[in-house]
């Protein structure tokens, strides 16, 4: 990468920026597994800190009692009651949250016991698939290894053929060539030559005796 100088007068408009592109990541069940037990746990103490609350705390003002008698008298409770009926229902809440928070970390660990468990199910079936896979390409190529070796065997048996076939008619052409020119360098008779004619006189004409005196 060129360096870049702000003070040159030729340099581009804008700078130049490498664009990276972001990378994705897998979301992990894990984090939200421990949000939901920490704010089950989160509650679980909220309301322990309130039952506590209910459980010493007093109305502050005297609590009357009334019953009717034959007599029409009323009895008054002493001061310092608490009310029983908002801790117990405080500490039945506190037992529900608690019970609760115990019911979702057991489904938790189901929940992630039975996810090692798909995982490792699987992870298995694609061993399996694959080893499916290998057993079968390894067949399907001894298969067409004995086909290819058939295939050869048979393709040499008609190469000798050929060889055998082609050596025959090559004796017969030779055979047949040999014959031809047997017959064509057969010795035919010579005849002889005419004789020649003689020179001066005509073979036919008669002769003259010259004459006496």
């Amino acid at each position: 990468m060129a360096n870049y100088d702000p003070n040159d007068p030729q340099r581009p408009a804008g700078r130049p920026e490498t664009h990276v592109d972001p990378v994705e990541r897998r979301a992990s069940p894990l984090p939200l597994i421990i949000g939901i037990l920490l704010a089950l746990a989160i509650a679980y103490f909220v309301l322990q800190y309130f039952m506590g609350r209910n459980e010493v705390g007093t109305t502050g003002e005297d609590a009357a009692v009334t019953t009717t008698a034959p007599a029409d008298t009323t009895a008054t409770v002493p001061e310092g009651t608490t009310t029983a009926p908002a801790a117990s229902e405080a500490e039945a809440a506190a037992d529900n949250a608690a019970t609760a928070a115990e019911n979702a970390a057991d489904a938790a660990g189901e929940a992630a016991s039975e996810a090692a468990t798909a995982a490792e199910n699987a992870g298995e079936a694609a061993g399996a698939a694959i080893g499916g896979a290998a057993e079968d390409a390894a067949a399907a190529a001894k298969d067409m290894a004995d086909d290819a070796a058939k295939a050869a065997g048979e393709a040499a048996d008609a190469a000798t053929n050929a060889a055998d076939n082609a050596a025959r008619a090559a004796g017969e052409a030779a055979r047949d060539t040999g014959e031809a020119l047997d017959d064509a360098i057969s010795v035919e008779p010579t005849t002889p030559a005419p004789a020649p004619a003689p020179t001066g006189t005509d073979a036919g004409a008669p002769t003259t005796a010259p004459a006496t005196n």
